[in-house]
């Protein structure tokens, strides 16, 4: 198990089935998780792009407050609307400081822009410290509290939790990463984040870079043969005639030295890790020692710059799966400015939990912006959940693609419904830093089982 503990951020704390109960594996927490600041060169805040259909819903009333002099912006009034944001920040075992980070920086972000829809944004944070029952308590009260909606949030097993939303007919909304049989089939759950690709993702883009011995490594955990069971099924589906080997990687072993032999035994020439980056730190000097260099391939987050930089010779030319595209495409400028601007924390923001929440935030406004557009005024759990529930394309400009409420998935024999979107991209590595390929998304779904 990848374990971290982060210090909380400076400033404001705010306000299947079972057949697989798990998928958050070692990887994916600390796919979630990062320390380290991922440098952004500072950009101007340009306006932001709606749906046409939303462009006209923050003109002001003739209630509303006139625009202040110095920004021309009219400043949001009426009550707010109400959202929280779940996930672990005091715990031993996982740490998302930066989704904590991400609500506060997006409520401050939209306030100082005229809200949402003409009305302030109330993002309240609540920490489920990695245990499910605390979860549930946040869940239970951000209900008490009247909440809109849970906005991007994350922790490893949130069944409880969505029991208690389920009930209060409150949506999980945006989650990057979701991990339990509940969020993958509950219909409150509104997942916008594709980790569920990062195997059929890696097997397709080694195809295309032409391997032709590959190894796929997965944690020892009960999700472990899952995941090589995905491998397995989408190599064929993209045209893969090589030789394939799977490996299960021990949760926190220290011994590199026979996982790497075993991995690349038999000229392997293409690797890929879903493990976390504690593993890649300790798995390429493994590598190094006994003289092979295969060409790497790793999920978002995990195979990460911090890797990229302590080895930046041995991850020339290796490839990263993205959930979301890489913090300098054109989707994110408003993020990262938004960043510079309210001085956000030393944290990894080039990463699912900033990124995946920053995007949850943005379709949950523009939803919203919608209704007022519909004539929806009272905007409340059960108006959005409605609302949520009849989007059939959710466009963040990029940030994810185009999304489809209505459509539960029938893929992976129909255990996953609420996976709805399935694309990918990619990150090329040289130098120790990640820059993207090609600033495309590729849509996984046909290359599943």
């Amino acid at each position: 198990m990848f374990i971290r503990q982060h210090s909380a951020p400076s400033g404001r704390r705010k306000k299947l089935t079972t057949a697989i109960a798990v998928l958050a594996t070692a990887a994916l927490v600390a796919a979630a998780c990062g320390d380290k600041k991922e440098e952004a060169t500072p950009t101007t805040v340009t306006t932001e792009t709606t749906a046409a259909s939303t462009e006209t819903t923050a003109a002001p009333t003739e209630t509303t407050a006139a625009p202040t002099e110095t920004t021309g912006v009219v400043p949001p009034t009426g009550e707010p609307i109400n959202v929280w944001v779940v996930t672990t920040v005091d715990s031993s075992i996982a740490s998302y400081p930066n989704i904590q980070a991400a609500g506060d920086i997006y409520e401050s972000y939209i306030n100082d822009r005229g809200g949402i829809a003409g009305r302030p944004l109330k993002v309240t944070f609540c920490d489920g410290k990695t245990d499910p029952n605390e979860d549930a308590a946040c869940a239970r009260k951000a209900v008490s509290d009247g909440a809109v909606a849970l906005v991007g949030g994350f922790d490893i097993d949130m069944s409880l939790a969505i029991s208690v939303l389920e009930e209060a007919k409150t949506a999980w909304f945006g989650a990057c990463c979701p991990s339990v049989a509940k969020e993958f089939s509950s219909a409150i759950a509104f997942n916008m984040g594709s980790t569920f690709s990062f195997n059929p993702g890696a097997a397709s883009k080694m195809t295309q870079d032409g391997c032709t011995n590959s190894a796929f490594l997965v944690g020892d955990t009960a999700s472990g043969d899952y995941f090589i069971s995905q491998a397995k099924a989408a190599l064929p589906k993209v045209g893969y005639t090589g030789k394939a080997s799977y490996l299960k990687v021990p949760i926190g072993t220290t011994d590199y030295s026979s996982i790497a032999a075993k991995a690349t035994e038999g000229g392997v020439d293409c690797v890929h890790g879903f493990l976390g980056d504690i593993a890649w730190l300790g798995l390429i000097p493994a590598m190094e020692a006994i003289g092979v260099k295969p060409r790497l391939y790793g999920p978002q987050g995990n195979l990460n710059v911090k890797v990229a930089e302590a080895f930046p010779e041995f991850t020339e030319g290796a490839i990263v799966i993205n959930a979301y595209p890489n913090i300098a495409a054109d989707a994110w400028t408003d993020y990262r400015a938004a960043l510079e601007q309210y001085k956000a924390p030393d944290l990894d923001w080039n990463s699912l939990a900033g990124l995946g929440t920053w995007a949850a935030f943005e379709g949950f406004r523009l939803i919203v912006e919608k209704m007022v557009a519909d004539g929806i005024t009272d905007i409340n759990h059960e108006t959005f959940l409605a609302a949520a529930n009849t989007t059939t394309a959710l466009d963040t400009k990029g940030m994810v693609g185009v999304i489809d409420f209505t459509k539960p998935w029938t893929g992976e024999g129909g255990a996953f419904p609420r996976i709805f979107n399935r694309s990918v991209s990619y990150d090329c590595v040289s130098g120790g830093k990640l820059t993207p390929c090609d600033n495309k998304t590729y849509d996984m779904t046909q290359y599943h089982a």
